[in-house]
């Protein structure tokens, strides 16, 4: 059974039309991806003013920084209140922060220690892909 999840994740990556909610994997299990764990501090997630320039969080610059496959790994979004899962929304939805756009080829993966319709809120639920 988790080699056939595997499988899909791979494909879901390879296609990369929507944010992907698992939880097989967590941030540790996934080599060269930039990992925001769900309890991020707004401010951190969001990018900072430095003086008059708004300047961009430090995880985007390691995102656009990188070569590599560019993976955002959302870490245990069920460790936080629903509410507080909502500062994700414009990411999962959009693609960007603040003004900041995530580069085409970015797959976004969120991890939940167990998908849980009571844990994770609806509009979460409706901005990804389940495996």
């Amino acid at each position: 059974m988790m080699e056939n999840k595997k499988e899909i994740l791979l494909s879901y990556i390879k296609a990369n039309v929507a944010p992907i909610l698992v939880d097989f994997i967590s941030g540790k299990d996934f080599d060269g991806a930039v990992v925001v764990p769900a309890n991020v501090d707004v401010k951190e997630l969001n990018g900072h003013y430095d003086g008059v320039d708004f300047l961009p969080p430090k995880w985007l610059n390691e995102i656009l920084n990188t070569n590599a496959s560019r993976v955002l790994l959302i870490d245990k979004i069920d460790s936080i209140s629903k509410e507080e899962q909502l500062k994700f929304c414009e990411l999962l939805e959009h693609r960007k922060i603040s003004t900041f756009e995530l580069p085409k080829s970015c797959v976004i993966i969120v991890t939940a220690n167990k998908i849980n319709k009571n844990k994770i809120s609806e509009e979460i639920f409706s901005l990804v892909a389940r495996i």
